[in-house]
């Protein structure tokens, strides 16, 4: 269809697609987006006509992919306009100005997991550097092997954030073409920025670490400890 329609992990049923349903609109369709992490540029379709996203992507093969039009046409195709900024997305984002962004979303994978130093102390601080005052951080956490969510639940406890998550397999049998489970987390200063996050069943409030107070950071990081909470996503003792 024209223009394309979102995918996968972002179906507009799944968590990143109920972002834009329950956010404030002056964040979600009136602000600049910046997006870590490329991929094909399926988030694209969600952007309004005139609204500028960022890409700060690290692999310049990605970009060219994404903008092969025999391959992916949503950079093209999508109502938005698109900027591709190349070069490690937390070195890059830092270049730009402070209080930019409305919403800033964590989308970079390596090997089926986020970079660590995307997701540390002093990352968080950055991105709310960027952020305007009523801005949100959005992490994408999906992980075949790594329960990412009280990493982030840490962050936001030790930053004096709020943070809600969803874990979704609606309609990833088969039932929605296309649909991957997801797992989202959103942060903001106030739970007044999330809009209608806080009140929808289907998100709640992050979990975090209750045997430690240490959080990641660029010095620190412990991910063996984010495989002993898989039992809960799985349903296993």
């Amino acid at each position: 269809p024209q223009p394309p329609e979102p995918i996968a992990y972002h179906d507009p049923t799944g968590p990143f697609g109920q972002l834009f349903e329950l956010l404030p609109g002056e964040i979600t369709d009136d602000s600049e987006v910046a997006v870590l992490g490329l991929g094909a540029g399926v988030m694209s379709c969600y952007a309004e006509p005139g609204q500028r996203w960022t890409y700060y992507e690290i692999d310049p093969a990605v970009e060219a992919i994404a903008r092969n039009e025999n391959l992916f046409t949503y950079l093209r195709d999508c109502p938005g306009e698109y900027d591709v900024e190349l070069g490690d997305a937390r070195l890059r984002l830092a270049e730009s100005q402070n209080g930019r962004y409305g919403m800033i979303v964590g989308e970079a994978f390596s090997s089926d997991a986020i970079p660590v130093h995307l997701v540390t102390r002093e990352a968080t601080d950055l991105y709310f550097d960027k952020l305007q005052e009523n801005g949100v951080l959005v992490h994408h956490i999906s992980n075949r092997h790594l329960d990412l969510e009280p990493v982030v639940g840490d962050l936001a406890r030790d930053r004096g954030l709020v943070c809600y998550t969803q874990y979704d397999i609606e309609g990833a049998d088969g039932t929605i073409p296309y649909k991957l489970t997801s797992h989202f987390t959103v942060l903001a200063r106030d739970e007044a920025d999330l809009g209608g996050v806080s009140n929808d069943p289907r998100w709640a409030p992050c979990r975090t670490n209750t045997d430690t107070d240490r959080v990641w950071t660029d010095d620190y990081s412990n991910l063996l400890s984010t495989y002993q909470e898989l039992g809960w996503l799985f349903g296993n003792e």
